[in-house]
């Protein structure tokens, strides 16, 4: 189980990391070739927003993996014992619930839409753009699904509030 955590961590950071860098280099090419060229590039405003897209969902799966990803605290703070144990299990099973139906299953319909179009910029499909969806969907599930088994084993417990800030500044 640490194994896979750690290669899922060491990938999809690693695939955010890459996304983040090639995002400020085409945004800074896009203010260089605006601003100092007078000649703006038409092919930098749609790469950014597909590359946010792809960023902020596997952004939202790798938090989901980290356990810092937005929770609201407060059921959870006051209650005790088996409550609080059967509230803390009750957070992977939400997002494995709505990641296989909203992003999974509704993402490959959104996919299968949106094959039959292309971008109007870039002339790529939009399937690529939606594949997004149900690519984050897959590694929500799988995070989620190592989150409850190391809940249920007790091996793993919640952030504390230093990881949690640290996490929104990374």
């Amino acid at each position: 189980m640490i194994r896979l955590r750690r290669l899922l961590d060491l990938c999809v950071g690693s695939v955010c990391a890459v996304l983040l860098a090639a995002l400020v280099v085409v945004l800074c090419w896009q203010v260089i070739s605006r601003y100092a060229l007078n000649a703006p590039s038409t092919l930098t405003e749609e790469t950014l927003r597909f590359g946010v897209i792809w960023l902020s969902l596997l952004g939202a799966a790798y938090a989901t993996g980290r356990g810092t990803h937005m929770t609201i605290d407060l059921a959870r703070n006051l209650a005790t014992g088996r409550t609080r144990q059967l509230l803390e299990i009750l957070v992977p099973v939400g997002f494995i619930l709505f990641a296989l139906a909203v992003l999974v299953i509704g993402g490959m319909r959104g996919v299968e839409i949106a094959s039959r179009q292309v971008s109007p910029v870039l002339r790529i499909p939009m399937g690529w753009v939606y594949a997004s969806l149900p690519v984050s969907g897959v590694l929500m599930i799988l995070y989620s699904l190592l989150n409850l088994i190391d809940l249920l084993r007790g091996t793993r417990g919640r952030p504390d509030s230093f990881e949690k800030a640290l996490s929104a500044v990374e």
